[in-house]
């Protein structure tokens, strides 16, 4: 795991909580940046995974040449 893993997942969890703060309060202008955030953070944690799988792809080809 990276940071941009990480981050990721905090942002989704974040989203989520918000998301859940601005139905319990009917602020639809809430819900909706809990959604941008949610969106935020799936983009950054597969940004992350990617990245861990190219250096772990890497690490492999460098260590069976």
């Amino acid at each position: 795991m990276n940071k941009k893993t990480i981050t990721g997942q905090l942002q989704l969890a974040l989203g989520k909580f918000e998301q859940g703060v601005g139905a319990m309060l009917g602020n639809v202008q809430l819900q909706r940046a809990a959604q941008r955030r949610q969106m935020d953070g799936r983009i950054l944690h597969a940004v992350g995974e990617a990245q861990d799988l190219i250096k772990r792809s890497l690490r492999q080809r460098a260590g069976s040449a």
